[in-house]
């Protein structure tokens, strides 16, 4: 591992937050001068007398600091083994960095130290995913499973078949838009005119109050949001207020933020009321024309629960109950088919971050080109220069 321009850093390994434990690593041509000024070792020697790998025992910042222990990894980083807590770490880092140690985020030495860029770049996405689901598909990354995939389309290319090398592309980018939210949840949001049940259902979708519920229409003025797991994907619900002609600057405001809501939105969820004649006979809102062409519309029509007769699908695709809990489960459904429609298989190569997608795009620009030069980038992926 090689420290950035020739300088000494500081990396905290370990997680912010109480703990038993936590690892800072210093690194860079200083490390053992900067650890040695702050460190007081029980045996009394000088930290760059000790062997490669031997643990030394001792105190941070004079005899009567805290103790703690020090290991030198190698002839320029030293790892120091602290108490977990933030106080402690903080007290570490901060006497490191006034002898000129530079802060650096663990997030930031391994992807610029990693000598695979691909692997270096799992590692810290798995450190972020919020579900075993997306851990999984992660963790095969971590293990090869795309830098397998872009070595097969670079040797393609190079034997000139591309046919091979443009269906492997291909795949890869079919799941771009997945692989993004294996770190971050998918945004779903609830809309609908005032009253229709918004807060109820994204409640029973959540498994918990997180809305207020109130038959007085207009109660949720600004953009509520919770974040849960659906089959396996993390996904931000949000509750918006009813898109109606606001009464007052308030609702208005509310109003505003659910059209911003919406055209941010993975996924519209359009309520509609089962007691309302016209939400029944035509389950369509005015606003639906300033979506985006490419927005992904359900159709839920609420409150059957409150008819005498069994209402028909027409045109809804999913009939709900957010009292008693009749089709919340295919609603819940509903969500993971349309926003993942095909998982990848295990052990499938999935790109996870916006530079190994454009690096994909662009190879995939090169394949129908025939430009065996210009694929070749995507060694960069690969490894570090």
């Amino acid at each position: 591992m090689v420290a950035k321009n020739g300088t000494t850093e500081v990396i905290e390994l370990t997680p912010r937050g109480r703990g038993a434990l936590a690892v800072v690593l210093v690194a860079g041509p200083e490390a053992v001068g900067a650890v040695d000024a702050c460190f007081h070792a029980a045996c009394g020697r000088a930290l760059a007398q000790e062997p490669i790998n031997r643990i030394v025992l001792g105190r941070w910042g004079g005899p009567n600091g805290e103790e703690l222990i020090v290991c030198r990894r190698a002839a320029d980083r030293v790892e120091v083994h602290c108490h977990g807590g933030v106080a402690a770490v903080g007290a570490v880092v901060e006497q490191l960095a006034e002898r000129g140690c530079q802060r650096t985020t663990w997030q930031d030495w391994e992807l610029r130290t990693d000598a695979v860029p691909l692997r270096a770049a799992a590692r810290v996405a798995l450190a972020a995913a919020p579900t075993q689901r997306t851990a999984a598909i992660l963790l095969d990354q971590y293990q090869g499973a795309l830098a397998a995939a872009v070595r097969t389309v670079l040797d393609a290319a190079l034997a000139d078949k591309w046919q091979e090398a443009a269906s492997v592309l291909d795949e890869l980018l079919r799941y771009r838009e997945l692989g993004r939210h294996l770190t971050e949840p998918w945004r779903v949001v609830l809309a609908g005119r005032p009253n229709v049940g918004k807060s109820s259902l994204i409640n029973a979708l959540a498994g918990h109050t997180r809305a207020i519920v109130c038959d007085q229409p207009g109660t949720t003025r600004d953009v509520v949001t919770t974040t849960t797991a659906i089959d396996g994907w993390p996904i931000q619900l949000s509750d918006t207020a009813g898109l109606r002609d606001a009464r007052d600057e308030l609702e208005a405001a509310g109003v505003a933020r659910a059209g911003a809501a919406l055209g941010e939105a993975d996924l519209v969820i359009l309520i509609f009321d089962a007691t309302e004649a016209d939400d029944v006979a035509a389950p369509r809102y005015v606003f639906e024309a300033r979506l985006p062409a490419t927005a992904r519309v359900l159709r839920v029509l609420n409150k059957v629960d409150l008819l005498s007769m069994q209402p028909t699908a027409a045109g809804h695709d999913v009939l709900t109950s957010a009292v008693t809990g009749r089709g919340i489960d295919a609603l819940v459904s509903a969500i993971g088919r349309t926003l993942v429609p095909e998982a990848p298989a295990a052990g499938a190569a999935v790109p996870s971050t916006a530079d190994q997608v454009a690096a994909l795009e662009a190879a995939r620009d090169a394949v129908a080109r025939r430009d065996a030069a210009a694929c070749a980038t995507l060694e960069s992926l690969l490894r570090t220069d």
